[in-house]
Parts: C-alpha cells; sequence; structure tokens
C-alpha cells in the first residue's frame, strides 16, 4: 500500500513537473516566432529558427546521455536549466532576425541537458510501474506545448511585450528547479564505471536490438507527426477551401486526441500485449493516411485526423514501453530514443514534401503507408520468436 502511494506520488510530479516543462517550450516557441515577425524575418529565416533548434538537439543528445550515466540525471538537469534561463535574459537584446537565430542555435546547445535527464528517469519509472503510465509523461508534457504553452506565449506577448515575455519564460524554467529533489534521483547509477569504459562499450549498446527497433519505429512515429503537421492545414486550405482558422483546428484535434490516447490506453496495452497492439496501431495510422489522401468529401480528412491521433498516440505507449524495458543504461538508452525522434521530427516533412513534388499532392501521406506495413510484417513474422513483442 505505502509503495502504490509513492509511486501515485511520484507520478504525480512527473505531470506536474512535465506541464511546466512543456508549458515553458510552448510559450518560447509561440513568443519567438512573433517575435521573428516583429523583426521582419523572411520565411526562411522563421524555418531557421526551428530548424536550428532541432540540429542543436541532435549534435547533443548522445554526449548528454554518455553525461547523465557517468555523473547523474540531477547534476546535468540543473546545469541545463539554469543556463537555459540565463540565455532567455539576453533574447530582448536580439534586435535582427540573424542575431535572433543565432541565439536560438546557442540556447539549442543546452536544450538536452534538460530534456535527456528528464527522460532516462521517466523510463525508468515506466519499468517499475507497467506500461499502464507509458504515456503519461509525454502527454501531459505535450498538453503544456500544444496548448498552455502557445496560448500564453500569445496573450503575454501581446499584452506585456516580448521583454517581459521573456523574462517569464526564464522564470518558468527555474521553477523547475524545485521540483529536482523530487523527480531526480542525486547519483549515478554506477559511478565505479568510467567515461572512457562507457565510451568503448558503446557499439555493443547499437545491438540491442529491442531498443534500436523501438526507436526506429518511434522515428517513424515523428516522421508521420511532424508531416501531418505541416501539411494537412495546407491541403485542407487548397483542396478543401478551409479557412486557415478551421484549417488550423486539425492540427489541434489531432494533438489533442494523440494526448488523450497516451492517458487511457495504457491498460488496454497491457491486456492485449505489444505485439497485437502494435498491429492494431499499425492498422489505425494505416487507416487514416489513407482516409486524409482521399480528396473525396471533407468528412474523409476528418476522420482520418482523428484516427491518426488515436493511431500514433497508441503507437508511442508500445515504443516507450519497449525502451524502458532495454537492458541498458537509461541515460544513453534516452539519448538514442531521442536521436532518432528527432531524425523523425527532421526528415518526416522532406520526405512528404519530395513524394508530393514527384506524385502529387495526395501521396504526401500515402508515402509512410508502405513503411508502416514494412514494419507491421516483420512484427508479424517474427512472433513466434521473440518474447518482446508478445507480452508486456
Amino acid at each position: 500500500m505505502k509503495e502504490t502511494i509513492l509511486k501515485n506520488k511520484l507520478l504525480l510530479q512527473f505531470i506536474l513537473f512535465s506541464v511546466v516543462s512543456g508549458m515553458g517550450m510552448g510559450v518560447a516557441q509561440m513568443a519567438l516566432t512573433l517575435y521573428a515577425v516583429k523583426l521582419g524575418a523572411t520565411a526562411s529565416q522563421i524555418g531557421l529558427i526551428g530548424g536550428v533548434q532541432g540540429i542543436g538537439l541532435l549534435v547533443t543528445v548522445l554526449p548528454i546521455g554518455f553525461l547523465v550515466d557517468y555523473v547523474g540525471p540531477r547534476k546535468v538537469f540543473l546545469f541545463g536549466t539554469v543556463i537555459s534561463a540565463i540565455i532567455y535574459l539576453f533574447f530582448p537584446f536580439a534586435r535582427s532576425s540573424n542575431s535572433l537565430i543565432i541565439a536560438v542555435a546557442f540556447l539549442s546547445l543546452f536544450t538536452a541537458f534538460r530534456f535527456i535527464p528528464m527522460t532516462s528517469v521517466f523510463l525508468e519509472f515506466v519499468k517499475k510501474v507497467g506500461s499502464g503510465k507509458a504515456g503519461w509523461q509525454r502527454g501531459s508534457h505535450s498538453f503544456g506545448l500544444v496548448f498552455l504553452g502557445p496560448l500564453f506565449g500569445a496573450s503575454l506577448s501581446k499584452y506585456w511585450g516580448f521583454e517581459i515575455t521573456f523574462y517569464i519564460i526564464s522564470a518558468l524554467i527555474l521553477l523547475l528547479v524545485f521540483g529536482v529533489t523530487a523527480i531526480f534521483p542525486e547519483n549515478a547509477h554506477s559511478e565505479s564505471v568510467s567515461l572512457g569504459e562507457r565510451l568503448s562499450h558503446f557499439k555493443e549498446f547499437f545491438k540491442d536490438r529491442n531498443l534500436i527497433e523501438a526507436s526506429g519505429a518511434e522515428a517513424l512515429a515523428l516522421a508521420t507527426f511532424s508531416c501531418f503537421n505541416a501539411f494537412i492545414v495546407v491541403i485542407a486550405i487548397r483542396v478543401f477551401h478551409f479557412t486557415p482558422p478551421i484549417a488550423s483546428l486539425f492540427v489541434s484535434i489531432e494533438g489533442l486526441i494523440f494526448i488523450v490516447t497516451l492517458f487511457t490506453l495504457g491498460r488496454i496495452l497491457e491486456k492485449l500485449g505489444e505485439h497485437r497492439f502494435y498491429l492494431g496501431s499499425i492498422a489505425i495510422v494505416v487507416s487514416g493516411l489513407s482516409l486524409i489522401s482521399c480528396f473525396l468529401n471533407p468528412s474523409f480528412i476528418v476522420a482520418g485526423t482523428i484516427l491518426i491521433g488515436i493511431g500514433l498516440g497508441m503507437f508511442n505507449l508500445v515504443n516507450v514501453t519497449r525502451v524502458a524495458n532495454a537492458n541498458a543504461e537509461k541515460g544513453k538508452t534516452a539519448a538514442v530514443f531521442s536521436l532518432f525522434t528527432m531524425l523523425g521530427v527532421v526528415i518526416g516533412p522532406v520526405i512528404g514534401g519530395f513524394a508530393g513534388e514527384l506524385f502529387g499532392t495526395w501521396s504526401v501521406f500515402l508515402v509512410f503507408i508502405p513503411m508502416y506495413l514494412a514494419f507491421g510484417v516483420m512484427l508479424h513474422l517474427r512472433k513466434d520468436h521473440s518474447p518482446q513483442c508478445d507480452a508486456v
């Protein structure tokens, strides 16, 4: 009974921590975009602001993963939190689009210092409590990032100005310091292992099929997710002639369905097992992608959006559960998982864009279907040989 209470308390702390963290990032993203517009940034410069953030994460996630396992997640998170909060205080001094891009690029080098420790600790938590809660951290973080953050970011920028907004973002980040002792263990799990030894064993780490396969699957899911967000509004406006405000609702609907799925379907995953849940999520995603690629009726795009939100949420639940159960140090586990995730975010719109250019708009989402089917066939053929995919 006492153990259950402690787990529930820690879960609530994770949720609050993730909401605040996601909210800070959401406020920052909205404020940065609006500030770039105020500075007269071109479309390519606005795109660069988002791009350099992803590049910064890609080049730092693996080193930070090693660092988490070597010195412990708490010290890494505290360092990244304090440095990020300080950097945001200097953003109001960026008086041109190029200087803003440089500031964002510099900030992105420290994002992983916060993101990787949080992911590594939650993976350890999921391993203890089971897959029923596997989506709660991503769901709560997404709630702050997708809904609360943009809402407050737009309001703060409008009524308080950008200088005050960046100061508030800095304060939100520093607020996370008060939850550090509750969330993060103080020390690394095995301090007796030297950093050199950890580096020498890195090749063996990539031989963990369960980890690499789940990370690759998550990359596919995030590629689909980012491609959907990049093109669904354009298609809704150009093909079905929706107004921009109505078209943008598809992104919000898909995000909301995704979050609800993460919070509600974990128990079903425990009952069905990973294999059947995987195949079910693939079937739902493929159905959704097929529907939004049929330009026959607006109702198809609505139904497809809902199915994609459900399917990708289910897909994420299985991937997080498998990664959490991987027999490897959680710092490097979180780093590899995040690396694949970021690769998916970056290449997803690129894949959809090239498909649209070569074969027409209808193929933007269809191009992902063969990838899901291939993954599903691989799971089915290996059913009798991989216990990881048969049960949680």
